[in-house]
């Protein structure tokens, strides 16, 4: 969730600030920032954003050794004291963290019981007092030692006063190596070390890295070496400032982003599994975490009206814990935005264990996923910063569609004529998009009326009620609405009883086969006083009705959901909420 960066190289401040400002994304509550000079560390840190730390920081501070972190707390309240980076006692170590040590109460307790004293309520500052304690002459000795104590996801980086090395410890937190001819880095996001480095490499788990002004070297936590490849980095996108919003810039982005994709899908081999493997599969799993999963609802619920085997969604963090069956026969798509959702990472680490095979559906290459699945495709959406996501999602489910319309065709599920159609169909959406995204004014009209419900609840049937749950996503998480999502034959089972004065719906109705259930479902609640909204190319009474225009049936998802994201974002706007980062939430989600 936060973001860490650590660098050996000229303008280590200013490149810090540079790279925590990128970093924002991860985690935006504090942050701070150590910095090494002869003098021994300076540690500064702040509550909120980078622009707070960079007026905190004297201007005649200068080093080329320097760590830098931006916070999305876990452990302890939002305050300079739970900011990071954290000294020992003796102030020769200085640390950054991202994960969670999940034995840090035991390892406090020890610390403690020998009189260490803590400035914090963080499980992170556990790690600094733990470096300290084991220092004997070696500041390797000293990591490798405290790595073989925790326990957890972590990604740490370490300075010291001892040598001029930078440290880092990784396990089950991403953590990116980047080096030039100048210098070393250590980073959460691959994207946010481009503009410096001419190669990275993505540590493996349980290693400490080691790096100087010209090399990086890596040891497992018995200390001995361990090789890991690096490799060109292509210059990522930039990001700069956005005019205005960056959810709203994202948004707009989408029609041409959908072309990227089905144009990115080919360009890279489609499918590029044998007919044989897909032959032989018998159930299909669509893995991910919240919008992601959403997407993998969407999906599976498109791949039914084509395959006859079992196409099943499943949330990351309960496919781990439960027993859903896997074997060889099994394909499982993981999907995540960053490639990084620490729940995500573990379900495919027990799918391989148990022989299934695994493909990893991404918008971001060379991250933690890329490299634990057999097979990976890219989502050609560029960055996306706005914490909620937007066209990631649209973007997602025309890889997802491509790939499992590829799948039912090599099944023989599918012949060939109807395949293109599906194909060639895609081609019609940005356009479609546009017209909606053209409409918006009606969009923001209906938001100036609805942003004072008491609550707002989204239904749909079959591969609407998947669009429903991600427009609820899309207006809980930064408007603070409270918001539900239920298939619209539900409503009788329980939700009929919330409906009154006050309450809005938004009924998704895009399924021509199911016009005259969702005309009824509408009914009942317009009749209990809730105001309907409908996202439909269909006309129904008692709505204020969102029209979007006709398109193939299998690509309805993509389309209706995008009036949905607008409408979250002109309500977030009317209450005043930070669209591109609310409150509790980060970008990328790196502890279960």
């Amino acid at each position: 969730m936060c973001g860490i960066f650590g660098m050996l190289g000229q303008n280590a401040v200013a490149d810090t600030l540079k790279a925590l400002k990128t970093l924002e994304y991860r985690g935006y509550d504090s942050a701070g920032i150590a910095v090494k000079d002869g003098n021994g560390i300076k540690l500064f840190k702040t509550v909120g954003r980078v622009e707070n730390l960079k007026d905190a920081i004297p201007s005649e501070v200068y080093g080329t050794l320097a760590i830098g972190h931006t916070r999305w707390a876990t452990h302890g309240e939002v305050c300079q004291g739970n900011a990071h980076p954290f000294y020992s006692a003796d102030k020769n170590f200085a640390i950054v963290h991202n994960g969670i040590i999940e034995n840090h109460l035991s390892l406090k307790y020890q610390l403690s019981s020998v009189g260490v004293d803590f400035s914090s309520q963080t499980d992170s500052e556990t790690v600094a007092h733990l470096l300290q304690k084991n220092y004997k002459n070696s500041v390797l000795d000293s990591v490798l030692a405290t790595a073989n104590q925790l326990e957890g996801s972590f990604a740490i980086v370490v300075a010291n006063t001892y040598d001029d090395n930078l440290y880092a410890i990784k396990n089950k937190s991403p953590l990116v190596v980047g080096i030039n001819r100048d210098g070393a880095y250590f980073c959460s996001d691959v994207r946010c070390l481009s503009r410096w480095v001419d190669k990275v490499a993505v540590a493996p788990d349980n290693v400490v890295a080691v790096a100087n002004r010209q090399s990086v070297a890596f040891y497992d936590f018995k200390g001995n070496p361990v090789s890991v490849k690096f490799f060109a980095v292509e210059n990522a996108e930039e990001i700069s400032g956005a005019d205005g919003d960056y959810m709203l810039k994202e948004i707009l982005e989408i029609p041409e982003k959908i072309r990227q994709a089905k144009q990115g899908y080919f360009k890279s081999g489609g499918l590029s599994l044998p007919a044989k493997t897909v032959h032989r599969v018998k159930r299909i799993y669509l893995i991910g975490c919240g919008t992601a999963y959403n997407s993998g609802l969407e999906a599976a619920a498109i791949a039914r009206k084509m395959l006859s085997i079992d196409v099943i969604p499943v949330i990351a963090s309960e496919f781990i814990y439960d027993n859903y069956p896997v074997d060889s026969y099994t394909l499982a798509f993981f999907i995540s935005q960053s490639g990084e959702t620490a729940d995500t990472i573990r379900a495919v680490e027990k799918v391989r264990e148990q022989g299934g095979f695994t493909y990893a559906v991404t918008n971001t290459q060379a991250s933690s996923l890329c490299f634990v699945c057999d097979k990976v495709k890219n989502i050609y959406a560029d960055g996306e910063y706005a914490v909620a996501s937007t066209k990631a999602y649209n973007c997602q489910l025309v890889t997802l569609l491509l790939l499992l319309t590829d799948v039912s065709y090599l099944k023989g599920a599918i012949d060939d004529e109807t395949r293109k159609k599906i194909v060639e169909s895609i081609d019609v959406l940005p356009t479609a998009i546009d017209k909606v995204l053209s409409n918006s004014y009606q969009i923001a009209k209906l938001a100036e009326e609805i942003k004072d419900s008491s609550a707002v609840f989204f239904i749909g049937r079959t591969a609407d009620y998947p669009t429903a749950c991600e427009g609820s996503l899309k207006l809980k998480e930064i408007s603070y609405i409270h918001s539900e999502a239920y298939p619209a034959g539900e409503l009788k089972h329980g939700t009929l009883a919330l409906m009154e004065k006050g309450v809005t719906v938004v009924a998704i109705a895009c399924d021509s086969l199911q016009i005259d259930k969702m005309a009824l479902s509408i009914s009942e609640v317009a009749t209990r006083g809730a105001k309907v909204v409908c996202v439909s190319p269909y006309s129904f009474e008692n709505t204020a009705l969102l029209s979007i225009p006709v398109v193939n049936r299998y690509l309805y998802g993509i389309l209706s959901v995008v009036p949905l994201q607008l409408l979250a974002y002109y309500v977030a706007k009317r209450l005043g909420r930070d669209v591109d980062k609310p409150r509790n939430l980060a970008k990328s989600v790196t502890v279960e």
